[in-house]
């Protein structure tokens, strides 16, 4: 099967991880809608459609979405690691849609679909969900395994010692322990509310190599003797996680 036909209905998210991963230059990414150039940001690409953002104002936003149902041009480029150059990427795409993202005052959303993909596009998304399914395997094989979080792993996993729970308007900066692809303990403040087992959030990561959020379960908690917190999160997929501590794992053996 073609990457077309295997991941047809599947699409890429453009966070960090992807950009690094797929080597597409965000800054390099024009929509020419007749005599105008747009710079945009990708932020989903399938093999069908994607969706672009931009900086509008509600006047260019009117004013573009004159374009609604019509051809344009779009250009990306990808550096690749083994290329001295990025790679130029010409397509073709039929504007679906022109509006303002909701909550998000001064950002416009493109969405289109391509007319055709372009043959080196397809294997830049296919490789790289090709990616996301194997990492997606490893998070399986790495089950409920942890590693302590201390001054030598955390310099192994490039961690930048700086970790915060979110939920809801809540956030709480905590003090990692013990780290793994599926599950977290951490310490927080005494002054941080009980966390009861059931609540859901968010754990935002940083690391050289990824700053990331995570979805995150709380599992346990209980209070030490010092009245500060002792939590056990169950988290979500992360590719950015699995993927440092599968090298994490691999350099050290």
């Amino acid at each position: 099967m073609t990457y077309e036909e295997q991941y047809a209905e599947a699409s890429v998210l453009f966070s960090s991880f992807a950009f690094a991963n797929t080597g597409l230059i965000k800054s390099q990414t024009l929509l020419k809608l007749e005599t105008y150039n747009l710079v945009m940001v990708p932020w989903q690409l399938g093999m069908k459609r994607g969706i672009l953002l931009g900086s509008f104002s509600g006047n260019e936003l009117n004013f573009f979405q004159r374009w609604t149902g019509s051809l344009a041009s779009l250009n990306l480029a990808v550096q690749r690691p083994d290329a001295r150059e990025p790679v130029k990427i010409f397509s073709r795409c039929h504007i679906s849609s022109i509006g303002q993202m909701k909550g998000k005052e001064g950002v416009g959303v493109i969405v289109f679909e391509w007319r055709p993909l372009p043959p080196d596009l397809a294997r830049v998304l296919g490789e790289h969900l090709d990616l996301l399914s194997r990492l997606r395997a490893v998070h399986g094989d790495l089950g409920g395994k942890t590693l302590p979080v201390n001054p030598d792993t955390g310099r192994r996993l490039g961690y930048n010692n700086y970790a915060v729970l979110r939920k809801g308007q809540e956030q709480h900066k905590i003090a990692l322990f013990s780290l793994g692809a599926a599950c977290l303990e951490f310490l927080m403040p005494m002054t941080a509310p009980d966390q009861a087992p059931g609540e859901t959030g968010s754990v935002d990561l940083f690391f050289l190599k990824y700053r990331f959020s995570v979805p995150a379960t709380i599992e346990t908690s209980s209070r030490l003797p010092t009245g500060v917190q002792r939590v056990k999160a169950g988290l979500g997929f992360s590719p950015e996680l699995v993927h440092i501590l599968e090298e994490y794992y691999l350099s050290h053996r």
